[in-house]
Order: C-alpha cells, then structure tokens, then sequence
C-alpha cells in the first residue's frame, strides 16, 4: 500500500520540477495576453503554429521576435500559403504595400508605381501623378500643355438651337 503511493508522490513531484515554459507551449497566452488562433503559443515567443486558414505574422524588435496568427497580413506584408504554414512576408524595399514579392500597389514616398514596380522617376512616355505616386501613360497624339479634346457627336438639330437631337 506504500508503494503505490510513494509512486503517485513521485510523478506529482517530477510534475512540478518541469520548467514552466514547457508546459506553457500548448496553452500559454503570449505577452500582451492574446494567443487567439494558435495552435501552439508560448509565452517567450507568442504563435508559432496557427489554425489552418490564418497567417503566421512574426514581428521582429531587437533579437526577439514573437508570432501572432492573422487573417489579413498587415501593410508593407503579403500572404503566403504553404503546405505546412501561411506566413506574412514583407514586401521589396519600395513598396508600401503588395500583392507578392514582385507586385507592389502602394509605393513608399519618393518612389512612384508604374506596372506593379516602384520607380524613383517615371519612365519616357509617362508622366508622375503626384496625388497617387502613380506613373500615367502620355497620350502620344497630345503635345505637351496641350488639353485632351474630345470628340463631338454628330446631332442633328431641330432648329430649336437648345442642342437636342432632331427627331425624324
């Protein structure tokens, strides 16, 4: 009858002696308390394993990092699915924000956005929108200075001079 419980003190005890961080890898909260959509969070380094359909978004300060599961990747990341995880990865070194690595639809300032690429100048044929950072095709026909005419429509008037077309 002693041994049995003389075992049953001893698991108890080993129990204890296990480092905390260890048997917080499953349900710890992380710091600022939030582990919601992880699988596996600890309170060093918050998420690092998220439910299927979230993104694994790793923010770096320093040396230390810590994880938190997403469902949209924030501004200047883009989403990334894998077989084994969704992961946020920054987007290039212009870009404000992305759709991919090599698609940018926002660039940073100083930089202007022409097909996807952030560019410090325009290229020939386009000219810098200032209010978007957006470089625009030139109309090729039009000089420089020169407003876009547009063309009339052919109206037949009714002889009441208001710019009606005339009925038949």
């Amino acid at each position: 009858m002693r041994a049995p419980l003389c075992l049953l003190l001893l698991v108890a005890h080993a129990v204890d002696m296990l480092p905390l961080n260890r048997r917080k890898k499953q349900v710890g909260t992380g710091p600022g308390g939030n582990c919601t959509g992880c699988v596996i969070c600890s309170e060093e380094n918050g998420c690092s394993t998220c439910q299927q359909r979230l993104f694994l978004f790793i923010r770096r300060e320093g040396i230390r990092q810590y994880g938190k599961c997403v469902h949209d990747c924030p501004p200047g990341y883009f989403g990334v699915r894998g077989q084994e995880v969704n992961r946020c990865k920054k987007c290039g070194a212009t870009c404000e924000s992305c759709f991919s690595q090599d698609f940018c639809i926002q660039c940073k300032r100083r930089f202007y956005l022409y097909k996807g690429k952030c560019l410090p100048t325009c290229p020939p044929g386009t000219a810098a929108q200032q209010s978007t950072r957006e470089c625009q095709e030139r109309n090729p026909n039009r000089k420089k200075g020169q407003r876009e005419r547009r063309p009339r429509k052919d109206r037949k008037l009714d002889g009441r001079g208001d710019g009606r077309p005339g009925q038949r």
